[in-house]
């Protein structure tokens, strides 16, 4: 084929010095080679469209077959349409010049052109008429077209060499010579117009010819392509994989080890929990930031090739349970294990390296525990009881209940406030500042530190005491303090006011309180 590329070159070169009968028969069997070649092109083109075709009629082939057997469906009828066309225009200007010599006795098959050396009967087809720049059109567009079909091939840095070559190479390309000095030649004045009948005849047959070579090229890199969808291995690890990510004391830490190959070089996209992540020498790099205590799940699975049909399939990995928990240290006043009575007393109960889902907590008698979150609990304690305790124990791996730790803790009162009018307790105050500092009575509950405790007054008595005159007495029903004012008003030197039977409500029930003596200055 290449050869006789090149002898057309030379003949082309010889037109320039003299068209002889002897070229111009030169050109009649240059054409009859070309023709031969497009004879045997096409029988090598339809051996491999069999070869697809087979593979299509075979069930467990025909997945990874059949998106490149359409492609190669469509090159044939893309080349095909092309050199249909150019058959038709070769028909046209020969006819327009007398058509072919007639068979003599004992010949077969083509014989020579009636006028091979005619200049201008084509030479007004192609450039008056405008078919000389449509059959330029056509050809740059039928390259265009069956490279086109290759792009599915070329998504590796290999795959785009081979196409960007096919390119490159095929002459099937009709592209006007670059502009030197005055000279403007275009394509079709080269090719179509300043050359004898016979020579443009066997152009056209050649164009025809370069049509299929690139049809053969694009059809063997589709067909190469179906075996290079079947993954190849080129590179093997040891993994371990393990049962579980924590191990207690006194269990057993259980693998599993197996040798690994894997592809580094494929392109394969790997999820992990609906995300992709970054595939690195065709290892997938998991990075996930742990937060808050729990247990999580990974569940990846990994893009790749049935190795029976070629078809994209994602392969799942077992799914893998890991465990987040908070950076925290053991550190508890043993003395200071106390839950008071009537209060929600906030708990935090986990086991390091333990999902909150696998700790089982459990309570002795006097201890009532509710789970508000993942390692949140409150606990409410009743009286009857001095002392109670709380257990943690862990689901292990194997399905076991392992006792993990017992805190004990004792049952109080939350202590008895005092109370207070205002600001003011027990005392020698001046008439004034009692009367200022008696908007309420308040029952205070002085350094305790649980938050949120609070009592409320609820009824009192109040005694005016004079030195001089009668005892006055009131009951007040709620915690206004407008009675020991009254009485603060009229009282002098050396009287006494005296708040006594004080009744405050607050965690634990109603509770009394010891009474107030305020001795006016």
């Amino acid at each position: 084929q290449k050869m006789i590329n090149m002898m057309y070159l030379v003949l082309i070169a010889l037109l320039a010095l003299n068209v002889s009968k002897e070229i111009l028969r030169a050109f009649y069997m240059f054409e009859l080679s070309f023709i031969k070649a497009n004879k045997n092109t096409d029988d090598k083109n339809a051996d491999v469209i069999a070869a697809f075709q087979a593979n299509m009629d075979d069930p467990m082939k025909k997945i990874k077959t059949e998106q490149w057997f359409l492609l190669a469906k469509e090159a044939q009828k893309i080349s095909k349409d092309y050199t249909e066309y150019v058959e038709k225009v070769k028909t046209d200007i020969i006819k327009n010049a007398g058509g072919r010599a007639a068979l003599k006795e004992g010949e077969s098959g083509l014989t020579e052109l009636s006028q091979p050396d005619n200049m201008e009967k084509h030479a007004n087809y192609f450039v008056v008429e405008g078919n000389g720049k449509k059959v330029q059109d056509k050809m740059n567009e039928t390259k265009n077209k069956l490279i086109a079909l290759l792009n599915k091939t070329a998504t590796s840095k290999e795959g785009k060499a081979l196409q960007e070559s096919i390119e490159k190479s095929t002459q099937l390309k009709a592209e006007d010579p670059k502009e030197h000095g005055a000279s403007k030649h275009t394509w079709v004045s080269l090719n179509l117009e300043h050359a004898p009948l016979a020579g443009v005849v066997t152009f056209l047959t050649k164009s025809q010819n370069d049509c299929k070579s690139l049809e053969a090229d694009v059809l063997n890199v589709l067909a190469n392509n179906i075996d290079k969808k079947t993954l190849k291995f080129d590179k093997q690890m040891a993994v371990v994989i393990s049962e579980s990510t924590n191990v207690m004391s006194g269990s057993s830490f259980k693998a599993k080890v197996a040798l690994a190959a894997y592809n580094s070089t494929a392109a394969q996209k790997i999820m992990v929990n609906g995300v992709p992540v970054n595939v690195v020498d065709g290892l997938g790099e998991i990075n996930i930031p742990a937060s808050g205590v729990g247990s999580h799940i990974i569940n990846a699975k990994i893009e790749t090739l049935d190795p029976n049909t070629g078809a994209t399939i994602f392969v799942d990995a077992p799914p893998v349970e890991w465990t987040s928990f908070q950076p925290s240290a053991t550190i508890s006043a043993d003395a200071m294990n106390v839950l008071y009575i009537g209060l929600d007393n906030p708990m935090s109960i986990s086991v390091p390296g333990v999902a909150p889902s696998n700790t089982i907590v459990s309570t002795a008698a006097g201890i009532n525990l509710t789970k508000l979150s993942d390692g949140k609990y409150k606990a409410t304690v009743s009286a009857g009881n001095k002392e109670s305790s709380i257990s943690v124990s862990a689901k292990m791996p194997d399905g076991t209940t392992k006792k993990m730790g017992e805190m004990k803790y004792r049952i109080r009162q939350v202590p008895k406030p005092e109370a207070m009018v205002g600001n003011l307790g027990s005392g020698s105050y001046p008439k004034a500042q009692v009367s200022a500092a008696a908007a309420f009575v308040y029952a205070n509950l002085a350094n305790f530190v649980f938050d949120g405790v609070k009592f409320t007054v609820t009824k009192y008595s109040v005694i005016f005491i004079p030195r001089r005159g009668n005892m006055e007495e009131r009951t007040v029903s709620g915690n206004s303090a407008a009675a020991i004012r009254d009485f603060a008003g009229k009282a002098k030197a050396g009287d006494i006011i005296l708040i006594d039977r004080i009744r405050a409500t607050g965690p634990g029930g109603e509770r009394p309180l010891n009474p107030i003596t305020i001795t006016i200055q």
